[in-house]
């Protein structure tokens, strides 16, 4: 399951390097902090302090709701390029579906390549992130369209950039495809995932980037997990996902 990992990224040679690390959350509002409980951003960084203490570096969230990729460059320098972050994960998309922005494809791409473009000429290395397959049924038949568009145009660009990809939304639409009832209990809304989707996107991250959840923490997490194993039975006996 999610055969592909994380572990080969710069952070963790400068992590064995006793050296501080900066991670930016970049994106909309599946990126802010919006809610009570915890966001899947916290479950990366808890993960990595817990493994390698509280001194591992900073985890920084850049998340703004309602955002397009045009928002995140027109905003860049101050909440990104300021920060000089090692490792971006850019999430970004569902806002650019949304027609009254009017962003074609063609502009939704060339905003992804000059996202990685600013972040990679500081150093940095960008973690591409596919949404968590939106309820489609619940959207205007013309934004849902496009947003099944802009995932695969995120998932094309990390794979032309041999950049790393996280891909909620191949993995997730199993779940919606198979159980509706099961994938609508982790949503808050058609666009957004409630505390447990959060919880389950997180540890799926943490599982990728090596980081094993703490014994202590198993009985708050065991929805989670359960979450985690349905999802990777799902891609067992339906396809593996990348």
């Amino acid at each position: 399951m999610m055969a592909n990992t994380f572990q080969n990224l710069k952070i963790f040679s400068k992590i064995r390097s006793k050296k501080p690390i900066r991670v930016l959350a970049f994106g909309a509002s599946n990126t802010q902090r919006y809610m009570t409980g915890m966001h899947w951003f916290d479950y990366v960084e808890l993960g990595f302090k817990q493994k390698y203490s509280g001194n591992v570096g900073q985890f920084i969230n850049s998340g703004v709701s309602g955002n397009t990729t045009e928002d995140l460059l027109y905003r860049y320098e101050h909440d990104a390029g300021d920060y000089n972050p090692e490792l971006t994960i850019l999430t970004i998309g569902g806002n650019d579906c949304n027609p009254d922005r009017h962003i074609s494809a063609e502009q939704f791409r060339k905003n992804l390549l000059e996202l990685y473009d600013r972040l990679t000429k500081q150093g940095g290395e960008v973690l591409f992130q596919t949404y968590y397959a939106s309820d489609l049924e619940q959207m205007i038949p013309e934004r849902a369209t496009a947003m099944v568009r802009n995932m695969a145009i995120v998932r094309e660009t990390a794979k032309d950039l041999k950049a790393s990809l996280h891909d909620n939304d191949l993995r997730w639409a199993l779940l919606r495809e198979h159980n509706i009832k099961l994938y609508r209990t982790l949503m808050r809304d058609a666009m957004h995932v409630n505390s447990l989707g959060n919880m389950a996107i997180g540890l799926d991250l943490m599982r990728k980037f090596g980081l094993e959840p703490a014994e202590s923490d198993l009985n708050y997490l065991a929805p989670g997990l359960f979450v985690q194993r349905v999802l990777d039975d799902f891609e067992k006996e339906f396809g593996e996902v990348e």
